[in-house]
């Protein structure tokens, strides 16, 4: 939004600046060259008076032209905005699907490596109990440490 209503402003500047240009064209070439398109004898003031007034004329053309293109330059700057606005919107939320995509695999990850090392460690304590019970078992037999009878 800001940048539209900064493109307007220097749209406008330019097209006072332009008014103001071509109304001063104008004015000269009606003061200076009256006699050459019109044939007409006219003396310098009176033609100075017609340039003026001829070149408000044209500057007021000028501006009503300007307005016009003016406002349809806004509404151009006004519809781009608002499908920047959209595609920014599309985009974070796209990015934001990546992300929460991404936390995803990272927690299947994550709990992928918990139940293997729970898992291990569920085999390990198996190892641990399977030692005891043989371990209980050779003593209830009589055996020693290495499986000989101990008589």
């Amino acid at each position: 939004m800001e940048e539209d209503t900064r493109k307007s402003e220097r749209a406008e500047d330019l097209l006072k600046i332009l008014s103001i240009f071509v109304s001063m064209v104008s004015f000269w070439v009606i003061a200076l060259s009256w006699n050459y398109i019109f044939l007409d004898d006219l003396e310098f003031v009176p033609r100075l008076g017609l340039g003026a007034a001829l070149s408000w004329v044209v500057f007021l053309h000028v501006e009503a032209t300007g307005m016009i293109i003016m406002s349809m330059m806004r509404e151009k700057w006004r519809s781009e905005g608002q499908e920047a606005r959209l595609y920014a919107r599309e985009a974070r939320a796209e990015a934001a699907e990546a992300r929460a995509q991404v936390a995803q695999a990272e927690a299947r990850e994550a709990q992928a490596l918990a139940e293997a090392a729970l898992a291990q460690l569920e085999a390990r304590e198996s190892e641990a109990v399977i030692r005891e019970l043989r371990r209980q078992l050779r003593e209830a037999r009589g055996e020693g440490a290495n499986g000989a009878d101990d008589a």
